[in-house]
């Protein structure tokens, strides 16, 4: 797959969906209509456009502002956030993950943030490569970066939740089927992404190559340098997306993919930043209890792989398996 330029055809399209009317009373006309929209929007092209969200700019900013400031230190002091233990927590250096197979490292650094949590608490000993403590630069006053860091991560987690509870019911098996899924301290993290400029002409180099999202829902805040581009599979053709500051951009991922069998699609899609200057994106990713197994609601099929005793395997394997082989396609290049 070469990094062919976006173009647009008939047919594909990125719905933009204001959510408010929902959040201010979801039994109302305007509510179910906007659960019918979102249903269609991942049973087609699976990503849709989000406003009406309630995040106030101010708290964009400040996350923006704390993620230059945090990319902008030296590279010695950013080496030393790299977490000891867990896959999503602290600095990850430029081209440590490459996404595609058959490409470079992607051309991006990244920081993650989750919901802190003291090392022996029982879930985090449980679960000590997906749940834990934060870890923070100490260079930067917590008012720089770990404030509206953790500021960030509350609010986009309450949206997050909401758009899965809209998702719900948009299925045919009952509302409280994500329930299970969105509770127990569930697996969530912000990744902040510095994308530089991109000189190479290399069709191989991309700044995050495609992929879909391992987990099952991401909620993505971006800058105005655009990049994002997104697979019409029917066609083969990317598609660029626009970048709004009012608006998420929302698109489903490998589990709700497989337990919906596809109702709900999970599509491809990468970055390429040619915009000339740094790009500044904020995905959240929804990846759930750890715990629950990766098993089609409609009970039929054994799910993504086989644990042990031929059981479906958990949200922990799955994340696990699919981070540890975007990380170690660079080890094996290397």
């Amino acid at each position: 797959m070469t990094a062919t330029p976006p173009q647009q055809s008939a047919g594909f399209n990125i719905p933009t969906i204001d959510i408010a009317p929902y959040l201010h009373d979801p039994s109302s006309a305007a509510a179910a209509q906007i659960v019918s929209d979102v249903r269609d929007a991942c049973m087609t092209v699976g990503f849709f456009s989000l406003v009406g969200h309630g995040i106030p700019r101010a708290v964009q900013d400040d996350l923006f502002q704390g993620a230059k400031k945090l990319f902008g230190l030296p590279l010695h002091e950013k080496l030393a956030l790299k977490h000891p233990i867990l896959k999503n927590r602290g600095y990850e250096l430029i081209g440590s993950q490459s996404l595609q197979e058959d490409t470079l490292p992607d051309l991006k650094e990244g920081f993650y943030v989750g919901k802190h949590m003291p090392a022996d608490s029982e879930q985090a000993r449980k679960h000590p490569e997906l749940l834990g403590e934060n870890v923070f630069p100490p260079s930067l006053s917590p008012a720089e970066f770990q404030q509206p860091s953790e500021a960030y991560y509350n609010a986009v987690l309450g949206v997050a939740l909401t758009v899965l509870e809209i998702l719900a019911k948009g299925l045919p098996y009952g509302d409280d089927i994500l329930d299970d899924f969105m509770s127990n301290n569930p697996v969530c993290v912000i990744r902040l992404l510095h994308y530089p400029p991109q000189q190479s002409q290399d069709a191989k180099q991309l700044g995050a190559g495609a992929h879909t999202d391992f987990g099952a829902i991401t909620l993505l805040l971006q800058d105005t340098a655009g990049g994002l581009q997104v697979l019409d599979a029917s066609t083969g053709t990317w598609h660029s997306v626009a970048p709004n500051p009012d608006a998420y951009v929302v698109n489903i991922g490998d589990m709700l993919s497989l337990w919906t069998r596809n109702i709900y699609k999970s599509a491809t899609h990468r970055v390429i930043n040619t915009s000339g200057r740094d790009r500044y994106s904020v995905p959240f990713f929804f990846d759930g209890n750890a715990d629950i197994e990766l098993r089609p609601f409609d009970g039929s099929g054994a799910g993504a792989g086989t644990g042990e005793g031929n059981r479906a395997i958990t949200v922990e394997e799955h994340m696990l398996e699919r981070l540890g082989t975007s990380y170690a396609r660079v080890e094996k290049a290397q």
